[in-house]
């Protein structure tokens, strides 16, 4: 049977990275046939273009788990009649013709052109990319009780690009936003609109050393998930941009029946446990 498509995850270092999972799980929640996620290992962004091998053989018992955890955990599709306006990137530039849906992760975020990007679909209608990064966190707030009628305050360490999206999207919806030092600084032009002295509604945390006793958004997952009431899972950030993933760029033809985050990220943490 000839493959219809590849699903990479590509960064350095990957070997941690559960976007694969998500793909699998995404594609069995839709009903759509699916080879094994590959992940790619490389900083230099033009080689995910280059691809000459086949998808890895899909493994019989990983298969079995995303049927199982799928079929087993029940849920609502997410409601996305309010899909926010993500900027789409289309750009000239050569690959083998295999159609391609990718998730970019650190260092290549910032290594297309002056456009920070996260996502990727090469096929014959040529490259496309976006980022998902910030409007996923505005998704995580709004799973997590923030309503952005009220003008939302975030508070915000770290100044990479997934802070710059982050600080980007959140002022989008009418939100104020705090820059704390951190590792990183945002860019100057950004900061000037980050200069919030209100109460914080939500910290994120792109440098993991928040000290805060609010609620707090860790974009980083490791194998232990976060328990605290006031300590919100990295994996939430994962589900929401690659749903908004979805939505955007690798099938938009699918948005109403995409999973909710909810129900993901509970398919998402059996998986983890079967493996």
């Amino acid at each position: 049977m000839a493959e219809s498509k590849r699903c990479n995850v590509v960064g350095f270092p990957i070997n941690h990275s559960l976007s694969p999972h998500l793909f699998a799980l995404v594609h069995e929640h839709l009903g759509l046939s699916w080879e094994m996620p590959r992940k790619i290992s490389t900083s230099d962004i033009n080689e995910i273009f280059d691809l000459r091998e086949k998808s890895p053989m899909l493994i019989t018992e990983f298969e079995q788990m995303v049927k199982l955890v799928t079929n087993e955990i029940k849920g609502e599709n997410i409601d996305l009649s309010e899909k926010p306006s993500i900027e789409i990137y289309k750009i000239i530039q050569e690959y083998n013709g295999v159609l391609q849906w990718g998730s970019i992760t650190s260092p290549l975020k910032h290594q297309l052109e002056n456009n920070l990007v996260n996502c990727y679909v090469a096929d014959n209608d040529g490259v496309r990319y976006a980022m998902t990064d910030g409007h996923g966190v505005v998704l995580v707030a709004k799973q997590f009780g923030i309503d952005f009628d009220t003008n939302p305050v975030l508070h915000l360490k770290g100044g990479g690009s997934s802070a710059i999206a982050t600080a980007n999207a959140w002022l989008s919806m009418g939100g104020k936003v705090k820059s704390l030092k951190g590792k990183r600084y945002l860019p100057d032009e950004l900061l000037l609109n980050c200069n919030s002295e209100l109460d914080a509604n939500l910290y994120v945390d792109f440098d993991d050393s928040s000290n805060s006793k609010g609620l707090v958004l860790f974009p980083n997952y490791s194998s232990e998930l976060q328990t605290s009431p006031h300590k919100i899972d990295g994996r939430w950030m994962l589900i929401a941009q690659h749903i908004l993933a979805w939505a955007v760029l690798f099938a938009p033809e699918e948005q109403k029946n995409l999973p909710s985050l909810d129900l993901l990220f509970k398919r998402l943490v059996s998986l983890e446990s079967l493996i």
